[in-house]
């Protein structure tokens, strides 16, 4: 169980290198569409098994408060399901924590990556949209597991955003939104069950349910990692070291003496990093990003 499990022989191409643009596969015989089904989300819906920190309710772009579906940090019986029958998509974060199946899938995939991720159930009724134009800080697996689904996208608006840099609600401005509602999209994709789409970080997409069914889909959020995830790692094994646990005085922190403080950390690090074994921090540093 791995990525081929979203991918088929395609997982072998995201592991040889990052996503640049947008790609379509076709997954068949997957035991990710016999565990994880409609009934099951329907059932966390109405039986309250999800965290209200972890769920959204959004309908053409616009997000509820949580206090329309919850109270007091626990779900309130019904209210959800009236959101959804009302037209919101129901987005369900964080769905590693509490089904079994989708733990291991993402344990495994996080080794096999070395990227962090988590899971979303994005359950929309028919003919509908949750939300409207945005990008994501990640690469996006988006597989459909029930109905269908109509992904438009364009080209990025930002290079390669990451965390909360570039962030799409931050950015957004109301000139972009126009932009993208006068312009045809790069490629349009139409989703099914057993498809799954690679959406790198950064692309606009703005996707909307089509046909009769509800759409189900998981998104697996993976976060690519950067040469400034291996450096901070790097980094930490400086720990080891006396001369970097020392502590530093508040004078030294000091807006007038702070530059020179810096500068003689910097000339550790450096003299550090230069006679490091990186051959032997590897391991450490791979446990780091893994967890």
């Amino acid at each position: 169980m791995s990525l081929t499990t979203l991918l088929g022989p395609g997982a072998e191409a995201l592991l040889r290198e990052c996503p640049t643009e947008p790609r379509l596969y076709r997954r068949t015989g997957s035991e990710l569409d016999e565990k994880i089904t409609l009934q099951l989300m329907d059932s966390h819906i109405d039986h309250g098994l999800v965290t209200p920190a972890f769920t959204a309710a959004v309908k053409d772009g616009g997000a509820v408060h949580p206090g329309r579906f919850s109270r007091d940090g626990q779900m309130t019986p019904g209210k959800l399901r009236a959101l959804f029958n009302d037209g919101h998509t129901v987005n369900l974060r964080e769905m590693q924590r509490t089904v079994p199946y989708l733990a291991e899938l993402c344990r495994t995939i996080r080794h096999e990556t070395g990227y962090s991720l988590y899971v979303s159930a994005i359950i929309t009724p028919p003919g509908r949209r949750g939300l409207t134009h945005h990008w994501d800080q990640f690469t996006a697996v988006v597989t459909q597991m029930h109905g269908h689904k109509r992904w438009p996208v364009w080209r990025p608006e930002v290079d390669l955003p990451i965390d909360t840099y570039l962030d799409s609600p931050v950015m957004w401005t109301q000139e972009m939104q126009d932009r993208w509602d006068a312009t045809e999209p790069y490629a349009v994709y139409d989703l099914g069950p057993g498809d799954t789409l690679v959406l790198p970080r950064g692309w606009v997409h703005s996707p909307h349910c089509i046909g009769e069914e509800t759409s189900f889909h998981l998104t697996f959020a993976l976060r690519e990692r950067i040469a400034l995830d291996l450096a901070s790692a790097i980094v930490t094994t400086a720990l080891t070291q006396r001369d970097f646990r020392i502590g530093i005085p508040p004078a030294a922190l000091g807006p007038e003496s702070l530059p020179h403080t810096l500068h003689e950390v910097r000339k550790a690090l450096i003299s550090y990093l230069d006679q490091a074994d990186l051959s032997g921090t590897a391991e450490t540093v791979r446990e780091a990003l893994i967890g």
